[in-house]
């Protein structure tokens, strides 16, 4: 069994929130970090999350991976088009999206955008990231233009590249790899992770683990005052999940 924690916060700039997130069947977590005028952002995010627990309540949990999961993000893609025909106010809306689903041993992922999987390996206190943004800065990284500091700071690094709403063909990312007693899973919107450097997220992580317990539930809340400590430009949805051995309870905020 999994034990998973999550929540989604305004930031101190903006008005609304326009992440959505969603567990269910205790081992599906979705997260969407929309974007638009007006409520575009909102609607968006919350249209895809639907949409994708819509797709997945077809199948069993075992028979879900990551071809299902790229399936339902192709579908959320236009469920999030279709309604943006109907509504002009909408028509710039889109949102990133990230899907995961565990069974076994085995975590399944899809994504577009720049919302994130993480896995911290609490046997040796190590987290790496699983998903490549989505973003112009990246591609401009990746090309050698940029180096990761000007990264952060670059005028354009808050475009995605892809997003679900779009266009009606998307390219999906998607992936598994192996969910042992040691991992504990992290999703998150770029509300954290523009605020708050992988390194502090790691030592966060670190500071949680108790001896062979993990304490998901004030790991969660700690990100959360971090990514406020710093300014909280965005709004900050975070999802964490591990084996129920390292730690009992499940709650979703």
């Amino acid at each position: 069994m999994i034990t998973n924690y999550g929540i989604s916060k305004t930031g101190l700039i903006r008005k609304n929130n326009e992440d959505s997130i969603s567990i269910f069947k205790n081992s599906c977590y979705i997260l969407a970090d929309g974007m638009g005028g007006y409520d575009g952002g909102e609607t968006a995010s919350q249209l895809a999350v639907n949409a994708v627990k819509s797709f997945l309540t077809k199948y069993e949990l075992h028979a879900i991976n990551e071809q299902v999961l790229t399936n339902a993000i192709q579908f959320a893609n236009q469920e999030v088009l279709k309604h943006k025909k109907q509504a002009m106010t909408l028509s710039s809306m889109g949102t990133t999206l990230i899907v995961v689903v565990i069974h076994g041993n085995v975590l399944y992922w899809a994504h577009v955008g720049d919302s994130r999987l993480y896995i911290f390996n609490n046997k040796i206190e190590s987290i790496t990231q699983i998903t490549e943004d989505h973003s112009f800065v990246m591609h401009l990284f990746k090309e050698g233009k940029i180096n990761f500091s000007e990264m952060k700071k670059h005028p354009r690094r808050n475009e995605i590249t892809r997003a679900v709403g779009i266009k009606p063909e998307l390219v999906v990312d998607k992936g598994h790899l192996t969910f042992d007693i040691n991992s504990v899973m992290l999703l998150c919107s770029d509300g954290l992770t523009s605020m708050v450097t992988d390194q502090s997220i790691n030592n966060c992580m670190k500071k949680h683990k108790i001896i062979k317990k993990f304490n998901l539930k004030a790991c969660m809340n700690e990100l959360i005052d971090m990514t406020y400590k710093a300014g909280a430009e965005d709004n900050v949805s975070v999802i964490l999940a591990c084996d129920e051995s390292l730690e009992n309870g499940v709650n979703y905020e």
